[in-house]
């Protein structure tokens, strides 16, 4: 649709647009609200009642997100039309606002709030919205992501629950850093296990949930697969969040919650009906409050399978500022070395989400432990401030390729066979004894020592820069490992005999394969499922019996291009006669 220029510049249009607000807002509050970016998470029934309201009030910078599109169901209460139906809701708001405002700057998110664009969305907003559906639960995840990641950036949440002809808003304001997420009334856990709309019950007080809504549960309870929705209630939150949102933004304080119920407003009863409403009503609470108590189901076993759904790998333009710390640029890659406590959290994030991913794929992931504690992406606390971050991008867009940690030393002042030092990861697997019998290794001093972990790469659909990121990787390894001033004499760790062993022997490391043993590791472990069913083998390796020959041989393949480099790297895996020890 093609909207006719306006007749005024966008000063002088805006002056005239928000006239009648004078008076009631001041020019300060109008130019906060003017200039502040707004976040709406779901564009349905209560997210779509505020976006008109808020731009006739004079916002101009808005983020839409929301991944549906209309039905004529929803047409009893959201701002659609016939012609609407089947059609994208952020493009429909968009089109309309701006017939209200041609100056309204506007960025739609038409796959709605994930895992993988949930943090640069919220950084970006001074308030948010969260108007996500709940009666799903993966909406209820998306939720709860929504606020653990505004609590982590310190952004004020408005809600919205609509409720027969009564609305309830809860505020959370993450500025205080003091407030839990969700105000701490629902946890992970709850949001795995938890029914979606028996979860909401412990987000709503029960005094703000209206008697007709207590039918509507036993109908939920019964299988009906929808849940019954009024205008009258879902319109009232574009007229309290707005009024909530322009007091958030210039700074003044408001309420933690509202509840309006509409028909207790407009609805007379006399001191009959009002005894036999108060008792339907302590009998719809006493039975919510059983309904509350009953036990969780187990975890959806779709959690991972919805986190990783569509997720891509992301471009990381925000490098640039990380020069110092490239040690290669060949092939159209670029190579870095960051520590961790050098690295943005931010960037971190996405690294940490493109390891987690790749190990969701392939089976790595305990599925019920990551959708207990809703994990989309490793805690950053499983990183120590010495790790370093090696991370692999196209030269040409920043695109992620390869990334790996190099972990920090464990321990220092001590030899490797003290009985005091902490165990590595791969002993924590297998068992503390499983270096033991390794001479080579007990008369090192154990920061000398190091483990590599998150060994993964990007499946970008082409074969030479798939196959040259990998090689890269390799070198990255040698780079920092193999310098004289390293500081480091050998390494530990486990993996595959077919993947990561095999790529390991094949560089020139010649790592020495331990007996089998079975993994001891707890079953409830974040990767447990790595070590079930598969042959994992622990390995250790001397740098200095690193094949430096092989190294040279395997990296002059890197300058080849095309089909030659495949060929010939093809040849030299064929030729290659397995040095792997055991």
């Amino acid at each position: 649709m093609t909207l006719p220029s306006p007749p005024l510049d966008h000063d002088q249009f805006y002056r005239e647009l928000t006239l009648r607000n004078a008076g009631f807002i001041s020019a300060d509050d109008q130019c906060g609200l003017r200039e502040a970016v707004i976040l709406i998470a779901g564009c349905g029934s209560t997210g779509g009642s505020v976006i008109e309201l808020l731009v006739r009030s004079g916002a101009e910078h808005l983020i839409l997100v929301d991944n549906g599109s209309y039905e004529l169901n929803n047409a009893n209460r959201q701002n659609m039309v016939v012609g609407d139906i089947g059609r994208a809701k952020v493009e429909v708001f968009a089109e309309r606002v701006r017939q209200i405002n041609p100056y309204v700057r506007l960025e739609l998110h038409g796959h709605g709030v994930t895992p993988d664009n949930v943090e640069a969305l919220v950084a970006q907003a001074d308030v948010v919205v969260d108007a996500i559906d709940v009666t799903g639960r993966a909406g209820l995840e998306m939720k709860y992501l929504l606020h653990r990641v505004c609590r982590r950036q310190y952004k004020p949440v408005v809600c919205g629950y609509d409720m027969a002809a009564a609305q309830y808003i809860p505020v959370f304001d993450y500025r205080n850093p003091d407030l839990q997420v969700l105000g701490g009334l629902l946890g992970a856990e709850q949001v795995a296990t938890l029914d979606p709309l028996q979860a909401c019950t412990f987000l709503v007080p029960v005094e703000c949930v209206p008697l007709e809504m207590y039918a509507e549960l036993d109908r939920h309870l019964a299988g009906k697969d929808y849940t019954s929705q009024l205008g009258i209630a879902a319109h009232l939150f574009g007229t309290l969040a707005t009024a909530l949102i322009l007091d958030l933004i210039n700074g003044r304080p408001v309420r933690d919650a509202i509840y309006v119920d509409v028909w207790e407003l407009t609805r007379r009863r006399d001191a009959q009906a009002e005894r036999e409403h108060q008792a339907l009503l302590d009998q719809g609470r006493q039975a919510l409050a059983q309904w509350r108590e009953l036990p969780p189901e187990r975890p959806d076993g779709f959690f991972l399978e919805r986190s990783v759904k569509h997720y891509q790998p992301p471009q990381l333009a925000a490098l640039r500022d990380y020069e110092q710390f490239r040690i290669d640029r060949r092939a159209g890659i670029a190579s870095y070395a960051i520590p961790n406590y050098q690295l943005d959290n931010n960037l971190t994030r996405q690294l940490l989400r493109f390891a987690f991913v790749h190990y969701a794929r392939v089976g790595f992931i305990n599925p019920q432990e990551a959708a207990c504690r809703q994990l989309h992406a490793e805690p950053l606390k499983y990183l120590a401030q010495e790790d370093v971050h090696i991370v692999l991008v196209r030269e040409s867009d920043h695109q992620l390729l390869a990334y790996s940690t190099l972990k920090a030393p464990i321990a220092r002042d001590m030899r490797f066979d003290a009985a005091q030092r902490p165990a590595f990861g791969v002993e924590n697997a297998f068992g503390r004894d499983l270096y033991a019998q390794v001479a080579e290794l007990q008369s090192l001093p154990v920061e000398q020592v190091r483990e590599i972990g998150r060994v993964t790469k990007a499946q970008i659909g082409d074969p030479v820069l798939e196959a040259k990121a990998g090689l890269l990787l390799l070198s990255a390894y040698g780079r920092l490992l193999c310098r004289t001033d390293s500081g480091v004499l050998a390494m530990v760790g486990d993996g595959e005999r077919q993947v990561t062993l095999r790529n390991l022997d094949f560089f020139g490391f010649r790592p020495q394969v331990l007996p089998a043993r079975a993994a001891c590791i707890a079953p409830q472990h974040l990767y447990a499922n790595r070590y079930q069913g598969r042959e994992v083998h622990p390995f250790w390796l001397r740098l200095d019996a690193v094949d430096r020959e092989r190294i040279a041989q395997i990296e002059a393949l890197i300058e080849l291009e095309g089909d030659e480099f495949l060929t010939r790297l093809r040849d030299a895996k064929q030729q290659n006669t397995l040095h792997i020890g055991a």
